[in-house]
């Protein structure tokens, strides 16, 4: 439904097709762990909601939730409040990353998520904001190296892009649908610089294709910058220097999950580049859970 903020303070919503269902946030703690001070306060925020409003509160501070197993985290509240929804909320504080993070599932007066929700609070986890990053969104599943932090995203049905950077470097991660129908008629590697082309347009780009077990198809690309005489003979301003950048990625398919995954990575030195092929590794789809 949404997502807002950075590692240091953000949040993401997750709606189906009527109501909110899940709320997650996340925030600095600057080493203050006490999640209690901010329960209640969090608490007080809410009956002077209710007041506002002339609704009806009842808030459960000593709920308990059988299965609640949260080890990497400390001093885990769990309550819940009801007003015109249950709302199941859990908050915590996480020594991996000093960061307090909040949790609200939000239910009908009818629904019984008894079973569902130790299921979804017990799959949180945390990790070293200094090392790497894993991430999971739609049908795939990656991971970031350490040091790259995420520039941009493009969160659609057919196309995912997560793009992210260190310096003057750049990994990009992208997840194509409909993979059969994009190759009906042309092989990976015409489709791939017509697709890709605005990515490496200032790059010499070399295509190999590669060997695989089964059906699919790979594809090792390798790129060199252009010469910087060819960019004295764009259109003005000529001053506006493009980035000299090498490129190493691949393009592959998965047509049992009919889609098509790229890594593409862009540095300046080779000391520099980011571990490609380690990305490539935990790249994967993922099948929706229920």
């Amino acid at each position: 439904g949404k997502i807002t903020g950075e590692p240091n303070n953000g949040g993401v919503r997750l709606d189906d097709a009527q109501i909110v269902r899940l709320e997650l946030e996340w925030k600095d703690a600057r080493g203050d762990d006490r999640v209690e001070q901010i329960v209640d306060r969090y608490i007080e925020g809410l009956a002077k909601n209710a007041e506002k409003q002339k609704s009806k509160l009842k808030v459960e501070r000593s709920a308990e939730l059988n299965g609640l197993d949260l080890p990497q985290m400390q001093n885990v509240t769990f309550f819940n409040w009801q007003s015109n929804f249950i709302v199941y909320t859990l908050a915590c504080y996480s020594p991996i990353s000093d960061r307090l993070l909040f949790v609200r599932i939000m239910g009908r007066h009818d629904e019984n998520l008894e079973e569902i929700l130790p299921r979804i609070l017990n799959s949180l986890i945390d990790t070293d904001p200094e090392g790497p990053q894993s991430w999971a969104l739609y049908d795939m599943a990656c991971t970031s190296p350490a040091g790259y932090q995420l520039e941009s995203f493009e969160l659609k049905s057919g196309h995912v892009r997560l793009k992210f950077e260190q310096d003057n470097n750049t990994l990009i991660i992208d997840r194509l649908g409909l993979a059969k129908t994009i190759l009906a008629n042309k092989t990976l590697d015409k489709w791939y610089p017509e697709f890709f082309g605005k990515d490496s347009r200032h790059i010499h780009t070399d295509f190999k294709t590669e060997e695989t077990e089964d059906t699919n198809l790979a594809l090792k690309v390798t790129g060199r910058p252009k010469s910087r005489w060819r960019g004295l003979l764009q259109p003005l301003p000529f001053w506006n220097m493009r980035p000299r950048q090498h490129l190493t990625g691949q393009v592959w398919t998965d047509f049992e999950a009919n889609k098509i995954f790229a890594v593409q990575g862009f540095w300046k030195k080779q000391e520099d580049a980011p571990d490609v092929q380690a990305c490539i590794d935990t790249v994967r789809a993922v099948e929706p859970q229920t």
